[in-house]
This record gives C-alpha cells, structure tokens and sequence, in this order.
C-alpha cells in the first residue's frame, strides 16, 4: 500500500483499487494522510469515502475514534463521523468523543454526530449522558450565537429522548 503515498494520482488509484471490498481498518489513518494529501482530485476523495464507508468492521472504530483525536485530521471530522453511519458501525463505547467533536467542531460535524446518535443504539448509561448534556449546555451558554448552536440544540432534544431525561 505504499502506493497509497505516490505522487502520481494513476498509481495512487491503483492501489485504491486493490483495497478489498469491505475494507481494512489499519488502512483508516493510511488513507485519510492520502485524501489530505490529494485536496482537488475528487475521483481519489471519492473513492477514499467509498472505502471507508464500506468498511463495517467493529475493528475499524478505535481506528476512527484516534483518528477523530488526532489533530492532524481536524478538517477530516465531519467526514470521519460520517464513515461511522455509513459503515453500520456505532462507537456505543465513545459518545463522549463524538459529543467533544460535535461541540468543538463545525456546522457540519455536528450535524454527523446527530445522525450518527439518532441511528445508534443506546451509548451509555444516563449518567454519563446527563453530563455530556451539561457540556453542550456549557458551550451553548458561552457560546449562544455558534453557528452550530440549533443542531447542538437538536443533539440534546434527541439525547433527552433516547435516555428518557
């Protein structure tokens, strides 16, 4: 896979094209670097969105839980949150790191945390939820004219719905 870091799009879409059907979850941070890497080929994104959207392993979410922690991908989150809803695959042990991303992240990461929570089964236990909820109401104190404020507004109805708090 070191193909994955050429400098030739044709040899990066060639090992695109030998990853398998349902994907690796070692691959994950590999081929976010190259999607960072290749910012006005839509044809290499697509098929990296693709992948990582098809790969409905269990094993992938610790992978995308880091890469989520990791800073070198912050432009990324919205997309990698994203991949969690597309592949089937819920991080029911992690809602404190979606809900971290959701509050300090855009318009649109908030909003892939929403659908992620909306299909997901229960994450924890309520305790937990009731001071995630308190995070949001935090930030959105601090913060009343976020961009982002009506969707963390929406989190939080959703939250209170599926805990029954």
């Amino acid at each position: 896979m070191s193909l994955l870091h050429s400098t030739k799009s044709t040899e990066v879409i060639a090992a695109l094209k030998k990853i398998p059907d349902q994907g690796n979850a070692s691959l994950v941070k590999p081929l976010l670097r190259t999607y960072l890497a290749w910012p006005d080929d839509a044809d290499i994104q697509e098929r990296i969105e693709k992948i990582l959207g098809e790969l409905k392993t269990q094993e992938a979410i610790p992978e995308l839980i880091s890469a989520l922690e990791d800073g070198e991908f912050d432009s990324l989150r919205a997309m990698i949150i994203s991949v969690f809803w597309h592949a089937c695959i819920y991080p029911t042990d992690e809602l404190d790191v979606l809900i971290k991303n959701a509050i300090r992240g855009d318009y649109m990461v908030a909003v892939e945390v929403v659908t992620v929570v909306e299909n997901s089964d229960v994450f924890t236990d309520p305790d937990l939820v009731q001071e995630f909820m308190l995070d949001i109401e935090e930030f959105l104190d601090d913060n009343p004219d976020a961009p982002h404020a009506s969707v963390l507004e929406q989190l939080k109805t959703i939250l209170k719905g599926q805990y029954n708090l």
